[in-house]
Order: structure tokens, then C-alpha cells, then sequence
């Protein structure tokens, strides 16, 4: 019984000091943010510059699980994750639209419509429109 509650408490612990997601960063000081914990998964795109205290969120959501590697907004919108088989480093030294991780924004209805023009632009590499590059991490270590 000891063990079970120990066990318990330990995985407790660790769910709140780790927050599993995904960081594509599009450019120096901007991130799409992938929280996927389970129960608690949302998007977050942040945009800043070099200004501190600059940054600016462009768009936050809850999501749902809708399949393996996908996730949808309460209002439509799409964001689909693909492992790739190796990474792709188009910025190693800021790993800028880099990683082992695809993420594919896509979507039908006026959320993803006033979302879109606001979508970051990746300059580095030839990924197409609204796919970006990124790395799986915790989350809480780059935005507690």
C-alpha cells in the first residue's frame, strides 16, 4: 500500500514540474507552443524582439485529442504533429525551424481564418505555408 501512495505522490510530483509539449520555433524570438499533457493540451504562438518584456501572444487555445498526433481547437482549427524519421537543421545555432517534429497548421472555419495572416512566416528553409519545424520538450523549462 506504502508503494502505491509513494508511487502516486511521485507521478503527482513530476506532472507538475514537467510539462510535456513541443517548441517549433519560427525565428529568433518567436515560438509556437504545443502543451500535450494529458487533459491539459493547448497551443500558444508567441511573438516578441529583442525588446525585453516584448512578447505578445497571437493566439492561445485549449485543444482535443482528435487521433494520433493531431489536435483540434473547440473551434476548428488543426495542428497536426509527424515525428520525422531525422531531424531537419536549418539553424543550428538558434534552432530555428529545426528539429525531428512537423507541425501543420490547417483548418476551415473563421477561427483558422483570422488565424492564418497572423501565422508566422518561416524564413529559413523551404518548409511550405503553415508547417513549421520544432523539437519535443519540457515545456515548463522554456515557459513555466
Amino acid at each position: 500500500m506504502k508503494t502505491i501512495i509513494l508511487a502516486l505522490a511521485l507521478s503527482l510530483i513530476t506532472s507538475l514540474l514537467h510539462a510535456e509539449g513541443y517548441d517549433f520555433r519560427y525565428d529568433r524570438y518567436g515560438d509556437i507552443l504545443l502543451y500535450a499533457d494529458k487533459g491539459k493540451e493547448r497551443v500558444v504562438i508567441v511573438q516578441a524582439t529583442k525588446a525585453l518584456g516584448s512578447e505578445k501572444i497571437i493566439f492561445e487555445s485549449s485543444l482535443s485529442v482528435s487521433g494520433a498526433g493531431t489536435y483540434v481547437t473547440p473551434k476548428g482549427t488543426v495542428f497536426t504533429l509527424k515525428h520525422l524519421p531525422e531531424p531537419i537543421i536549418n539553424d543550428e545555432n538558434r534552432g530555428i525551424n529545426s528539429g525531428d517534429w512537423q507541425l501543420t497548421v490547417s483548418g476551415n472555419g473563421a477561427e483558422f481564418k483570422d488565424l492564418k495572416p497572423k501565422m508566422p512566416v518561416v524564413e529559413l528553409a523551404e518548409t511550405p505555408p503553415l508547417v513549421y519545424l520544432g523539437t519535443k520538450t519540457d515545456l515548463k523549462a522554456i515557459r513555466p
